[in-house]
């Protein structure tokens, strides 16, 4: 029967994408074997709960062959349909180019971008670790299973993340390598001469080498996988992309593209399929009826067990705060005057006090950034330590924070200098695809962190980060904005969020604003009717002083923490003048989108340069008497 089903998800593979004119077959052809075998006798999850908190998570890093997915899902009974199948790659169809994160679906990751789903990945099983540790091993228990292809591997962020995994010792990770030897272009060994079997046996990985169309061996190598318990596993599979495909099979032409009707017509006589490709016997579903129904009972035995650990009031309360996200925000007293990545330290490591469901680290830069939450760290002889060391490797550590949010209920950030957000930035957008409570705190987030220059001095980054849709760009004064930002980083918005700490010293200021009106973006501190200067961060202060400077005029003084909540109706009812004034030191490209028409734009539109912090200011005319001054020549 094995592979009477193995055929049927090759045709139906390949019979989406011709339809759709559209996809790639070659993958779903060439891993077809591999993937009946890890849903008929390997990953644990129910149609019946399909966001199963103790299901087995599955990532198709090899995004591109989602048509393999989508069949599983299928043949499963899970809510994808034959019809859903036809309107593969179509206008607001389920089945889309690259899977899209649904658990309903039974998806359990956007991916695409290659490396993104192997990382990611990684942090889905330190997400298993941790809450195994913290909750019950009876609580969660369960393996992250995943295709990985010779794309995934070449890019950087694999590298980096196969190593943390190894030193972390996440032995529930087992990846199954597609060693097909092709790319869009042609031949992998054209342009890689890497032995994967030395590189991840090297790295600390549990490797092995199959024939990906063997069963037999597909089970067993899996089976030995998840007996290496110190270890995460890579099992190269040596696989045909395209099988069956007469003329196109082991050829990138067969990568990209679909087969074509020729093609198709010979693919389907050689694979011995007669009839409507659409059209598959009952046998096929009931193939994996008895995995669905032994997976259903696990989950009943799993609800019933926890309903008897909930009867303890430890528990029950440790439950209740990670079922709902509910974090406790202690009294936090901050009155100094300090950089903010200093003060938003004290706040982080209050919270991580009373939070055990927060957890975080940075690239190596925990001394500068100061985002430590705990002197707990996580390793594999202590998998409840809430402190994570990245090392640096910022591509990392960011698809990682993104695994770890995925996974369930758990708020997890990551830090280092906003200047190598760039570094981030499709871990940071996959977030925001995915909706996930994701945190990245970027810290040194101007060109006065001084000295080091215009290689870490960011100008553009701000701005390009509020590009990015759907992403909260936090950057708070020295104020009780702060202790609200930090509120609203751990809170289930559901959306994606950065958090922008300066590395010099700025004054407390002493002015109250409820979390309600932080939380919409912008809000007034001084009232005045001549006109308006917003600024964001370490400006605030900067605003106060012009204002003095200005002595003979009513200055209104606007923070906005969160620039890109704000819209141009919100901020005709705030705004008292009609003499609007920017203050950032950053690009000043974007703020009209935010506000009405601006008079002039403080900000800093060059590279910056390798100076103390006052003879940066003086340079840039950054200061409140040479900024008064202009305001004065622009009224």
């Amino acid at each position: 029967m094995f592979n009477e089903v193995t055929k049927s998800v090759r045709v139906l593979s390949a019979a989406g994408v011709e339809k759709a004119n559209s996809g790639h077959p070659g993958m779903p052809l060439g891993m077809a074997d591999v993937g009946v075998v890890l849903y008929k006798n390997f990953i644990k999850t129910t149609n019946q709960k399909p966001d199963w908190i103790n299901r087995d998570r599955f990532v198709l890093s090899a995004g591109h062959g989602s048509m393999l997915l989508y069949s599983l899902l299928h043949f499963n009974e899970f809510d994808i349909s034959i019809e859903d199948i036809k309107q593969f790659r179509q206008l607001d169809s389920i089945t889309a180019g690259h899977p899209e994160l649904d658990t309903n679906l039974g998806i359990d990751i956007t991916t695409g971008p290659l490396g993104q789903g192997f990382a990611t990945g990684v942090g889905l099983a330190l997400a298993e670790s941790y809450l195994s540790g913290l909750l019950g091993k009876d609580v969660i228990d369960h393996y992250v299973y995943g295709i990985v292809s010779d794309g995934d591997l070449m890019e950087g962020i694999s590298y980096e993340a196969a190593e943390l995994a190894a030193n972390w010792k996440l032995g529930k990770l087992i990846y199954v390598f597609d060693d097909n030897n092709i790319s869009i272009d042609g031949r992998v060994d054209k342009v890689s001469i890497t032995d994967q079997k030395m590189k991840f046996e090297s790295l600390g990985w549990h490797v092995q080498e199959i024939d990906a169309h063997n069963e037999e061996e597909i089970i067993s190598a899996i089976n030995h996988g998840k007996n290496e318990t110190s270890k995460p596993s890579l099992i190269i599979a040596k696989s045909k992309i395209g099988k069956f495909s007469p003329n196109k099979e082991d050829t990138s032409s067969v990568h990209g593209s679909p087969l074509g009707k020729n093609e198709m017509e010979l693919f389907l006589q050689n694979i011995g399929w007669i009839g409507d490709v659409f059209a598959h016997d009952r046998g096929v579903y009931e193939y994996f009826s008895d995995k669905r129904e032994e997976d259903l009972i696990n989950f009943e035995n799993w609800s019933t067990n926890l309903k008897d650990k909930l009867q303890d009031n430890s528990f029950k309360k440790l439950w209740y705060k990670f079922s709902n996200y509910e974090i406790e925000v202690p009294e936090i007293n901050l009155k100094d005057d300090v950089a903010t990545r200093v003060g938003g330290s004290k706040v982080l490591e209050e919270l991580g006090k009373v939070n055990k469901f927060i957890l975080g680290g940075s690239a190596d830069l925990a001394a500068s950034t100061k985002q430590i939450i705990s002197s707990d760290y996580y390793s594999s002889e202590n998998t409840i330590g809430q402190s994570l060391e990245f090392g640096i490797r910022e591509h990392a550590m960011a698809a990682i924070t993104n695994g770890i949010n995925l996974h369930s209920n758990l708020f997890a950030y990551c830090s280092t200098f906003l200047v190598f957000s760039d570094y981030m930035r499709p871990s940071i957008r996959l977030a925001s695809l995915m909706k996930l409570n994701s945190s990245f705190v970027f810290t040194h987030d101007s060109i006065y962190l001084g000295e080091d220059g215009p290689t870490h001095q960011p100008i553009e980054h701000l701005m390009s980060l509020r590009l990015i849709p759907d992403v909260d760009v936090i950057r708070p004064s020295n104020s009780l904005e702060l202790i609200h930002s930090y509120r609203f980083m751990f809170t289930n918005t559901k959306s994606t969020k950065i958090l922008s700490l300066s590395r010099q010293n700025s004054k407390f200021l002493n002015y109250e604003v409820s979390f309600n009106d932080f939380e919409k973006g912008a809000f007034e501190i001084e009232s005045g009717k001549d006109l308006t200067i917003f600024a964001t961060g370490t400006e605030v202060e900067l605003a106060l002083a012009i204002k003095k400077e200005l002595s003979e005029l009513s200055v209104q003084i606007i923070s906005a923490p969160i620039l890109n909540r704000v819209n141009k109706k919100f901020i005709k009812s705030l705004v008292t003048s009609d003499k609007l004034f920017t203050l950032e030191l950053g690009r000043s490209v974007g703020w009209s989108t935010y506000l009405n028409q601006i008079t002039k734009s403080f900000s800093i539109d060059t590279f910056g340069k390798s100076a103390p912090q006052n003879d940066l200011m003086e340079s840039f005319k950054f200061t409140p008497q040479s900024i008064a001054e202009e305001i004065r020549n622009n009224l």
